[in-house]
């Protein structure tokens, strides 16, 4: 390529990309773009090395770069077979694409230089990496989901179709009695399988759609959630004490923030110690990161199980004793993953349970954009 010094900057400040030239190792001209991009005005740039917008782990781990290329120079790309960062002004360090192109005129050796910040590229792609990590833990659950299920159906089914043979073999010989009693039964049964089958769904649903986000206070949700149960509430005489000031705000899908609430508290209720009014506590902690609990005085399980609790229609009582579908605690743990929480729970047999989500300060789902809207 044969040009004049003068149609060189015209080639270098005419470029949409950050682009330089670079003559004896040192910067002779750079674009608008290139001081947008790193926050160097042109006349910091102009006369120094590239050294200044390279990160110092570059420099140490490549001392001779610089070196081995005007050895050879050529036309290269770098940065989409391994990684290529550089550095602002500011110090903030972001990936590149680095394009190198020499440039041969009078017997003068020059490099245009060309950055392409792919910031946004990296993220796209952290983005699908996690999607697709999502979408694999997804499927296992509901593969698990789906097993167990099938499993639990059988009971019910079994049962069924047993009694409604009694209940035929009965109104033949004319027992009414036994034809009712065995009718109660399969209705029962019935129940209990269309029980398994909404929570299948509710979960199936959930573990496949994307937070929502809204601004929500959480002492107001409490309030909406804990009034929802009045009625429950007054027949168990369950104390309800809310240590949560109003005004903490959090960011989070409401209805599944709600069903969270929802199921810890209808927990605390069910698992009382007979005969004893339960006390229930929501209670809030801010540091390190904001922790909610809720935590009752129950029968409490042993600690061994305060992992396998939720799992989708783990059961530690018979469902006799405690009905329920045995998805609750499993779609809160669904919940906190999709929202980038945690929850656990502590817990002592027969000494009740505490049961935490914890909310990293300042964070928030990241904006995913292969999680549009359904």
């Amino acid at each position: 390529m044969h040009a004049t010094p003068t149609q060189l900057k015209m080639i270098v400040e005419s470029a949409f990309a950050a682009r330089f030239l670079i003559a004896d190792d040192r910067i002779l001209y750079v674009n608008r773009a290139t001081e947008d991009m790193f926050g160097y005005s042109a006349g910091e740039l102009v006369g120094h090395t590239v050294d200044m917008l390279l990160p110092d782990d570059v420099r140490i781990r490549h001392p001779g770069l610089r070196e081995e290329y005007y050895k050879a120079p050529r036309r290269i790309l770098l940065g989409v077979d391994r990684d290529v960062r550089a550095r602002k002004k500011s110090g903030v360090e972001f990936p590149i694409h680095l394009g190198l192109a020499p440039i041969h005129e009078d017997g003068r050796l020059y490099v245009a230089v060309t950055v392409f910040d792919i910031s946004h590229h990296k993220e796209i792609e952290r983005q699908l990496v996690e999607r697709a990590e999502e979408l694999q833990l997804a499927n296992e659950r509901l593969a698990r989901f789906a097993y167990i299920a099938s499993h639990d159906l059988q009971e019910p089914l079994r049962k069924i179709a047993t009694f409604a043979d009694i209940v035929t073999a009965s109104i033949a010989k004319g027992d009414l009695v036994e034809a009712a009693h065995a009718g109660e039964v399969a209705r029962a049964s019935a129940l209990r399988a269309r029980q398994l089958v909404d929570g299948l769904l509710a979960f199936s649903r959930q573990v496949s759609t994307p937070p929502r986000l809204e601004t929500l206070d959480i002492r107001r949700e409490i309030e909406a959630v804990v009034s929802d149960f009045s009625e429950l509430i007054r027949q168990t005489q369950a104390q309800i004490a809310v240590a949560v000031p109003p005004g903490v705000l959090i960011e989070a899908d409401k209805p599944q923030f709600e069903r969270c609430l929802s199921s810890l508290l209808s927990n605390a209720i069910k698992y009382r110690k007979p005969g004893h009014t339960p006390n229930i506590r929501f209670f809030l902690r801010r540091e390190p990161e904001l922790a909610l609990s809720v935590a009752d005085d129950g029968i409490g399980f042993e600690p061994k199980y305060a992992e396998a609790i939720f799992e989708p229609l783990r059961r530690l009582h018979s469902f006799t004793q405690y009905p329920g579908a045995g998805v609750g605690l499993a779609l809160c743990k669904s919940t906190c993953e999709r929202h980038g929480w945690r929850i656990e729970a502590d817990s002592q047999l027969g000494a009740g349970a505490t049961f935490t989500m914890t909310i990293p300060c300042g964070e928030t789902p990241k904006a995913n954009p292969l999680k549009a809207s359904a």
